[in-house]
């Protein structure tokens, strides 16, 4: 983008990882200091906007071409339809809704700035608009919407789930879950005042955000494990995604520090494979079940979150652990 001294409209930016859990957390941030240390955007963009390019490189969004999982479901990058996503042309061109095209260069950058924000003729959309001698401007009611999310993130249904849920009806759902609001200076400047932001780390499979969207409760009943789990503010089945993304709910009973028995109960789209789909809907209340085995003390209960299927267990993320005494 060159040098900016003027505000620019950055307050919402798209495409969040999976999709929900509604209502804007807000908090206050300083706005972040320039020095060599700043990830380097196409665009020269963190110049001017150091606190959303920090943000955006601890993102999956940064690493949509980069990633390992990316390179091991995509039989390293060949398979066509999969590429355009992680590496898009800036989806203004085309429009949202229409599959972007794979861009030829700076792949490595994955979903940026530009792939969001810069239309075909080189203005940077946002929902305000607000003016700039840096670039044109230009105010996109539709910025930051589910249509805008959907441009990616309908092709595994993620975007089909959130429609039916209670949430379905709100068109912001997306960016209210996964693009908390901030209040700081969205650009360097001189007196530039804070004000209300979007974080741009569209935070998804987090402890954080599972933990707020699914309400979990583990407790022993009549010689029985009951792992109950409710899904309370998430707009989408958990997990979400491609069918190789994968959750584990895991029982692990202990007599002291030896495991008598590991139990796992695996939620997935599993269609392709048998038919069935275990993931948990948005509502829903399940309860899982394990007998107690005999002599155990202790049960361990950990929620696994795989982004491939056939990861080993301490390669998954652990969203939720819990230990319960069993009374053995």
């Amino acid at each position: 983008m060159g040098a900016m001294n003027t505000v620019v409209n950055w307050t919402v930016s798209v495409l969040a990882l999976g999709m929900m859990l509604v209502g804007a957390v807000r908090s206050s941030e300083p706005v972040a200091e320039l020095n060599d240390d700043l990830p380097k955007v196409r665009g020269d963009c963190q110049s001017c906007h150091p606190n959303e390019a920090r943000d955006w490189a601890e993102s999956r969004h940064a690493q949509a071409w980069e990633s390992e999982t990316f390179a091991q479901t995509s039989r390293n990058r060949t398979l066509r339809m999969c590429l355009p996503c992680h590496a898009p042309e800036p989806i203004l061109v085309k429009g949202f809704g229409e599959h972007p095209d794979l861009r030829a260069e700076d792949r490595t950058h994955g979903i940026d700035c530009i792939s969001c924000h810069q239309d075909a003729d080189g203005a940077y959309h946002g929902t305000l608009g607000t003016k700039t001698d840096a670039h044109a401007t230009v105010k996109n009611e539709k910025f930051g919407t589910v249509d805008m999310c959907a441009t990616c993130h309908e092709i595994f249904g993620t975007v089909d789930w959130y429609k039916q849920s209670e949430w379905g009806k709100d068109p912001n759902g997306c960016v209210n879950c996964h693009m908390p609001v901030v209040e700081r200076p969205i650009a360097t400047g001189e007196g530039l005042p804070a004000r209300k932001a979007r974080i741009h780390k569209f935070e998804g499979a987090t402890p954080e955000m599972f933990q707020k969207g699914v309400k979990m409760e583990v407790a022993p009943r009549e010689g029985q494990l009951q792992i109950k789990m409710e899904s309370v503010q998430v707009g989408h089945t958990v997990p979400t995604g491609p069918e190789y993304v994968v959750v584990i709910v895991e029982a692990r009973f202990l007599k002291g520090e030896q495991e008598l028995a590991k139990r796992q109960t695996l939620l997935a789209d599993n269609v392709a494979i048998d038919g069935s789909d275990t993931r948990l809907k948005p509502g829903e209340r399940r309860v899982i079940r394990h007998p107690i085995p005999e002599g155990a003390e202790t049960v361990q209960v950990r929620i696994l979150h795989k982004r491939n299927r056939d990861l080993p267990d301490d390669k998954a993320r652990v969203l939720y652990e819990e230990t319960v005494e069993l009374g053995g």
